[in-house]
């Protein structure tokens, strides 16, 4: 088992500058967005590109942070309004008394789409091929009892093997191809663009599609903020909502004209973007991610998707 999670250990809870002027007045100063380096976080990119923010009204700077507990403690400290990661350390950092929920809908993994944004990775010449050839292997992940973990450890349980007997350590996403063809790590489960890259350089193969353990559908992200800014400024969650539904919409009508977007801001080269996005925050896309994380000792309880979706 996975164990407790410990994103926010020594995280301050009070929050910083999170002021109360609303409508009008909102409009007139700088929204800040924390990302990672996710393809799944390019919605912001796309609506900044295509200015579907600035007709929103809205004055929008994107960060870019290593994953989700980062731009949670980014926002809990004031530094940030707004967060892309994983509905899990959202639903871990409120069992926690940190309060930040879902606000706005992002990225939908989808089994069924052409090509995976994410899956796990292993050596072109590598042994392995299901759950069992994992047994007493080193799984790399972007974050230690991150979603990416409960993904990999639960297809390892589903496709023969025993993930008790795996360990799982942290590594950077570009790293990860180099330290399976390296040998330094037998498998890893890697996301665009960072996946991508690997295959077509030749150095990584998909030996399965871990989130599909999980569900076939549910949000590899979304966006995030805490219960006081968003209840103090519910116009511009709306804007910034629909900013984001308008520049998804775009990129999944416009692949390639995406994809120069995803060259540009995060320097990657792909043909095609692989957008997929939902409008709304459907708790169904979330409850299973959750569930799996009770199963896995990753959250302390059984949680509800309605627990963390913010009201406004």
């Amino acid at each position: 088992m996975i164990g407790r999670r410990s994103y926010l250990v020594g995280v301050a809870a009070t929050l910083v500058g999170l002021g109360a002027r609303r409508t009008s007045a909102q409009a007139d100063r700088v929204v800040h967005l924390g990302v990672s380096p996710f393809e799944a976080h390019a919605d912001a990119y796309y609506a900044q590109e295509l200015g579907s923010f600035k007709r929103a009204g809205l004055d929008v700077d994107i960060q870019q942070f290593n994953g989700g507990a980062t731009v949670i403690a980014a926002i809990v400290g004031g530094s940030l309004q707004i967060g892309a990661g994983s509905p899990l350390p959202v639903a871990s950092a409120r069992l926690r008394g940190v309060h930040v929920l879902l606000v706005a809908p992002g990225y939908i993994y989808d089994s069924n789409a052409a090509a995976p944004i994410d899956a796990l990775a292993v050596a072109v010449n590598a042994p392995y091929h299901s759950g069992r050839d994992l047994n007493g292997k080193t799984v790399a992940v972007a974050g230690v009892k991150s979603v990416a973990q409960l993904a990999a450890f639960s297809w390892i349980d589903r496709n023969g093997g025993d993930s008790s007997t795996v360990k799982a350590v942290e590594l950077p996403q570009n790293a990860m191809a180099d330290a399976v063809v390296d040998g330094r790590v037998d498998a890893a489960e890697i996301g665009d663009p960072a996946l991508t890259a690997g295959i077509d350089a030749g150095k990584v193969r998909i030996i399965g599609k871990a989130y599909d353990a999980i569900a076939k559908r549910l949000f590899a992200a979304a966006w995030f903020a805490t219960d006081e800014w968003a209840d103090q400024n519910a116009d511009v969650i709306h804007r910034f909502t629909a900013a984001i539904n308008d520049a998804s919409a775009w990129a999944v009508k416009n692949p390639e004209a995406a994809a120069t977007v995803l060259k540009k801001y995060m320097k990657v080269s792909f043909s095609r973007a692989h957008e997929y996005h939902a409008r709304t925050l459907d708790p169904a896309l979330i409850q299973p991610l959750l569930d799996a994380a009770t199963r896995y000792k990753v959250l302390d309880r059984p949680m509800d998707a309605h627990e963390i979706i913010w009201k406004g």
